[in-house]
């Protein structure tokens, strides 16, 4: 429900903003309505809340990333391709974890401890790939890779805030929901653009700024909730 909110209402103020400068759509919406929730959230989460945090920073960044393959593909085809989102086998996956995670089932010890290791060994892989990534990217237009990384970020603090008062959060998972929803644009936003054909080099330059602006913004939000 956090998601929904911040993604929600970050998505009409980020419109009316784009639609007032005359921006294309399709190349500022998505990196101000996803952030990083994955490669950069999770390591985060996973040290400054334990083990306790990344259980729920999991679910916050499924949700995340299903939103980006549901929300986000439509923005980008919608009017070439509306029924696209449903050709993605990660939108599939991702609710299937979701339900078995709810149903309780349990899989046999050897293929949990398999998945588990793999999954451990992917937060610094993804870290890895994060800088890759950004080593081949150069800001382009600085004033609006900053408005829009910026807002990314100023939105996201916002409106995670917003929902840990109107859901009535505390605790450990009122401070990750915090956290997650101020990281800066994700880099699959980057991905999507390629695919799509949507100015990859423009997003790739908020995507770059956004991670320049966390550098100062995401230290302060953690000293702020550990305290």
């Amino acid at each position: 429900m956090s998601v929904c909110i911040v993604i929600g209402i970050s998505l009409v103020l980020a419109l009316l903003v784009i639609r007032a400068m005359r921006l294309p759509v399709k190349v500022y919406l998505p990196p101000v309505l996803f952030g990083n929730t994955g490669n950069m959230g999770l390591p985060l989460v996973l040290f400054a809340f334990g083990e306790v945090g990344f259980a729920v920073a999991i679910l916050f960044m499924v949700s995340t990333t299903v939103l980006h393959y549901t929300v986000g593909i439509y923005i980008l085809s919608y009017d070439e391709s509306p029924f696209e989102v449903f050709r993605l086998p990660l939108v599939y996956s991702a609710v299937a974890g979701v339900l078995l995670s709810v149903s309780g089932w349990e899989m046999p010890v050897a293929v949990f401890r398999s998945l588990d290791l793999l999954g451990e060994a992917s937060i610094p892989t993804m870290i890895f790939a994060l800088g890759y990534k950004l080593s081949e990217v150069a800001i382009k237009d600085v004033g609006k890779s900053f408005l829009f990384g910026g807002m990314r970020i100023f939105l996201g603090l916002l409106f995670g805030v917003l929902s840990v008062w109107l859901l009535n959060l505390g605790g450990v998972e009122a401070s990750v929901v915090i956290l997650l929803s101020a990281m800066p644009p994700a880099v699959f936003n980057f991905v999507l653009a390629e695919k799509y054909n949507q100015d990859s080099e423009t997003v790739a330059s908020i995507i770059l700024a956004g991670t320049l602006i966390s550098i100062v913004s995401t230290p302060l939000i953690i000293a702020f909730l550990l305290n």
